[in-house]
């Protein structure tokens, strides 16, 4: 994570390319638990992108992304490099909704 968009070029967007789960702890909300505290912690625009052919994570985020932040979350496709990607971008300085509680 860093802050300033390879994808939109805002210099004060949130830009989550890596995130990786165990396999022993996917499923469990873990990592779903880890990136809406990371949100919390960190408010501002966010922009989290995925390779379009990872069918695992592409799920994993549109279902993370709606559980923290709702119908404020946009989705939008972009291609680069011969990649398909798909982008979610949310604002985390809005009102959001309840989601998961965050970590202890």
């Amino acid at each position: 994570m860093k802050q300033g968009s390879e994808v939109s070029g805002n210099p004060h967007a949130w830009d989550l390319a890596e995130f990786f789960v165990l396999r022993g702890f996917r499923r469990h909300g873990i990592g779903t638990r880890i990136a809406m505290d990371v949100w919390r912690k960190l408010p501002g625009l966010w922009e989290v992108r995925v390779m379009q052919k990872n069918d695992p994570a592409c799920q994993f985020w549109r279902h993370a992304v709606s559980g923290f932040a709702g119908n404020s979350a946009s989705c939008s496709h972009f291609e680069k490099n011969g990649e398909r990607w798909i982008l979610f971008s949310f604002d985390t300085t809005r009102p959001l909704s309840a989601g998961i509680p965050a970590i202890g």
